[in-house]
């Protein structure tokens, strides 16, 4: 691991663009396309598509188009989101505590080895809730992103503790105080009250199912066969409620209850010129 005392480091273009492929697999795509068969579905749906939204339109800029794109992941685990950006960047750096994400630089966000104003985008999905000082991490990432750069931060809000330690929460007001350095943050609640009921059944079922194999083998794998169905039936209904939030005749009403307890929240931030 590399200490803060470390020379910071810049990126090569092209180095780490690609995750290695085993990498890229598995809990990567299942994270930027979630399925109605997922458990997770409605906690990661409407994370993936603002995503899809905001990474896509990322050099959506005046900075011209002939300068260098470098793109930091911090926290990177399985890169899940790295097919939203653009196809074509100069370097895609990809940082994590955990060797097993294979990452380019294993690092904390709170002492990141990289100079001051080095990247034109960081994207940091689900990692404040780990952060030991998540000032710390926030100040970190203002200072290694570019003037007229982009921050985009996801962060958990109603989900079960998982018994990590730390495990930060946040709410709107917090987050708009933590990123308050930058020039221009706005704050998206992401996924409510109407479907957190649905997700939150589907991960007791997971969880019991999973349960059960410890406890009697390969004789409960039929029970996924039982899970499945209920977690589309789940689904489908948590998102319905949540499609008539958005638009309907009780949208006055249930837009509002929707935004009062969010599954996520997604910060975007950025740093003036």
């Amino acid at each position: 691991m590399k200490k803060a005392t470390d020379q910071p480091q810049q990126p090569a273009p092209g180095e780490f663009l690609v995750p290695s492929g085993a990498v890229a697999r598995g809990e990567g795509r299942r994270r930027a396309r979630p399925r109605l068969w997922h458990h997770d579905y409605l906690h990661l749906r409407p994370l993936a598509a603002d995503l899809r939204h905001v990474l896509g339109d990322a050099r959506g800029d005046p900075r011209d188009v002939a300068e260098p794109w470098l793109i930091l992941d911090l926290g990177c685990g399985a890169s899940p989101y790295r097919e939203f950006f653009p196809a074509v960047l100069d370097a895609y750096v990809r940082v994590d505590l955990d060797g097993g994400a294979s990452p380019g630089v294993v690092a904390r966000g709170e002492s990141l080895p990289f100079a001051a104003a080095t990247f034109d985008g960081i994207l940091a999905t689900q990692v404040l809730l780990l952060a030991e000082e998540p000032a710390a991490m926030v100040a970190e990432i203002r200072r290694v992103i570019r003037p007229g750069g982009r921050v985009w931060v996801t962060c958990h809000g109603a989900w079960p503790r998982s018994g990590v330690a730390p495990e930060n929460r946040f709410g709107e007001p917090d987050l708009e105080r933590l990123f308050a350095a930058f020039d221009r943050v706005s704050v998206t609640p992401e996924g409510g009250y109407l479907g957190l009921p649905f997700a939150l059944f589907n991960l007791a079922l997971r969880e019991g199912v999973r349960a059960a194999q410890r406890r009697f083998g390969r004789a409960a794998l039929l029970l996924r066969l039982v899970a499945v169905p209920c977690f589309v039936a789940a689904n489908l209904t948590g998102r319905v409620l949540e499609r008539l939030a958005a638009a309907g005749p009780m949208r006055p009403l249930l837009s509002h209850l929707d935004r009062s307890l969010p599954m996520n929240y997604l910060v975007v931030a950025e740093r003036g010129v």
